[in-house]
C-alpha cells in the first residue's frame, strides 16, 4: 500500500529557519512512510543559479526588480516541469524552501510602485498548487541573529528594516492573499528548533492521516 504524495512548502524571513524546519519535515514524512524529495527555490538549475548570484550583488550589472521577478518565475516553472512534478508523479512527497509565497512577499516589496501582486500571479500561471504552505514566523532581531550566527554572506533582503517590511508583508499574504498556496499555517518559529518542528507536524500529520492509495 503507497501513500499519497505531499507537496509542502515552507515559506519566512531569511533566518526564520525554513531549512531546518523543512529538513526536520522531511525527517518526519519519511518516518510515516513517505519518500521525499527535497528541494528549494531559488532552484539549483540555471535560472536559479542567476537568481542567487544576482541576490548576493555577483552579476555584472544589477537586475531591477521587473527582471528579478521574471526570472523567479521562470525558475518556478522550470521547477514545476523538470523537479516537482516528476518527482509527484514518482509519488514522492516534496517539501520546498520557499514557492509562490516568497515572491507575492518579496518581490512586491522589491518592485513597489513598478508592479502588483496580479503581475506576479499572472507570472506563475499556471504552476502547481501546493498541498499546504507553512509560514514560519520570527521578528526580525530574531532573523538577524541567526543570519549573523551562520556567518555567510549577507544577501539583499537581509538588513532590519527589509526584514520587517518582509515579515509584515508575509503575514498580509497569509491572511488575505492566500490563493494559490494550499491550506496556509502561520507557525511562531522563536521557540527551540524542536518545539517548531513539533508545531509544523500538528499541521502536517492530518494530510498523512488515510491518505494511502
Amino acid at each position: 500500500m503507497s501513500v499519497r504524495p505531499l507537496f509542502i512548502v515552507i515559506e519566512g524571513v531569511d533566518g526564520a529557519g525554513t531549512t531546518t524546519q523543512g529538513d526536520r519535515l522531511t525527517a518526519a514524512l519519511e518516518r510515516a512512510g513517505h519518500r521525499v524529495h527535497r528541494t528549494r527555490e531559488p532552484s539549483d538549475g540555471e535560472i536559479g543559479t542567476l537568481i542567487r548570484r544576482a541576490l548576493r550583488h555577483q552579476t555584472a550589472h544589477r537586475l531591477t526588480p521587473r527582471q528579478v521577478a521574471l526570472l523567479f518565475a521562470a525558475d518556478r516553472q522550470d521547477h514545476c516541469d523538470n523537479e516537482i512534478a516528476p518527482a509527484l508523479a514518482r509519488g514522492e512527497s516534496v517539501v520546498c524552501d520557499r514557492y509562490l509565497g516568497s515572491s507575492l512577499t518579496f518581490q512586491i516589496i522589491d518592485g513597489e510602485g513598478d508592479f502588483d501582486a496580479s503581475w506576479v500571479r499572472s507570472l506563475n500561471t499556471p504552476i502547481l498548487e501546493p498541498d499546504m504552505t507553512l509560514l514560519i514566523d520570527v521578528p526580525e532581531d530574531v532573523a538577524i541573529g541567526r543570519i549573523i550566527a551562520r556567518g555567510k554572506p549577507i544577501e539583499r533582503f537581509e538588513v532590519a528594516e527589509t526584514l520587517r517590511r518582509v515579515r509584515a508583508r508575509y503575514l498580509q499574504v497569509a491572511h488575505e492573499e492566500a490563493e494559490g498556496l494550499g491550506v496556509v499555517h502561520v507557525i511562531d518559529g522563536t521557540p527551540e528548533a524542536e518545539s517548531v518542528a513539533a508545531a509544523v507536524w500538528r499541521c502536517v500529520s492530518p494530510l498523512t492521516e488515510g491518505a494511502s492509495a
